[in-house]
């Protein structure tokens, strides 16, 4: 499965699921859990993400039975809120996850003191986010992105109130996860931790937790080119950026091209930038 293969990548210590709403395919989430628990072990910690519409005992027994430590619960309708309750029967650690919505904090408040009555072990206040998706619908309602960030204004405002109201509350735990931690922090400290096992000699990575390699094209085969870097099929070559200018000096008659890529370390290998520093074409 591609995510033992990821998993082992990063010498993951745990793996969350998330969707969507991952119930609507119980069977394939109780496979992957079935499948992480068997290869790591009972420690490795699992926690799934749900609205909790489709949650009910038949939907937690199997979970449970499966292995599953966590469950999250986004309740979009306080209906779903009876989910939460069929969940703290089980032996099983149940959180609430609220979005921080501007003018909503006593909403919010009464959805936390809920969660307290009810022995719910933690909330999480995520800051608003806009997306593509969402975007046109917040804006409707007056909801707009702080300068430069995704977050929506407001949001962390509205969150901070909520968690000033619960500051010296020993009965359940609140967090705040702004978007920001979200992108710049969880997502690169899962690179890096991919990066540190997996990368290869020839790349580099920078401090956003991206690799970076340079792409030599070339219509000629140069067997020595392998003991800088290796040979990608196609007539390319990946090498360390920092010997290009040497490659150049020595085979400057055999390469075509010369790229500069950027990429996400996992094993997508999304890449977010591309430039073109080198064509004979251009500098003959």
């Amino acid at each position: 499965m591609d995510v033992i293969y990821e998993a082992y990548r990063m010498k993951a210590l745990g793996a969350g699921i998330t969707g969507g709403d991952p119930i609507l395919e119980i069977g394939r989430v109780i496979e992957i859990i079935d499948k992480l628990k068997n290869e790591f072990g009972s420690d490795f910690h699992i926690h799934l993400y749900t609205t909790g519409r489709y949650v009910n005992d038949d939907v937690m027994k199997e979970l449970v039975s499966a292995g599953l430590d966590e469950i999250r619960f986004h309740p979009v309708k306080e209906l779903y809120l009876n989910a939460v309750k069929i969940a703290l029967k089980y032996d099983i650690d149940v959180g609430l996850e609220l979005p921080a919505i501007p003018n909503e904090g006593d909403k919010i408040v009464r959805l936390v003191k809920w969660a307290e009555e009810n022995n719910v072990k933690f909330v999480n206040l995520n800051e608003l986010e806009l997306n593509a998706r969402n975007y046109l619908n917040l804006n409707s309602k007056g909801l707009h992105a702080k300068h430069g960030i995704t977050g929506v204004e407001g949001s962390f405002d509205t969150a901070l109130d909520v968690l000033k109201k619960f500051e010296e509350d020993k009965k359940i735990t609140v967090h705040y996860c702004s978007s920001v931690y979200k992108d710049l922090v969880e997502t690169r400290t899962r690179f890096f931790r991919i990066i540190k096992y997996n990368s290869k000699p020839y790349e580099e990575y920078t401090n956003e937790a991206t690799i970076v390699r340079a792409i030599v094209k070339t219509n000629h085969k140069i067997p020595s080119l392998e003991n800088f870097g290796e040979f990608n099929g196609s007539n390319e070559y990946s090498v360390s950026p920092g010997i290009i200018k040497d490659l150049l000096n020595e085979y400057t008659d055999l390469i075509d091209e010369i790229y500069i890529v950027e990429e996400h370390p996992d094993s997508r290998r999304l890449r977010v930038g591309e430039k073109l520093i080198y064509s004979k074409s251009k500098n003959s």
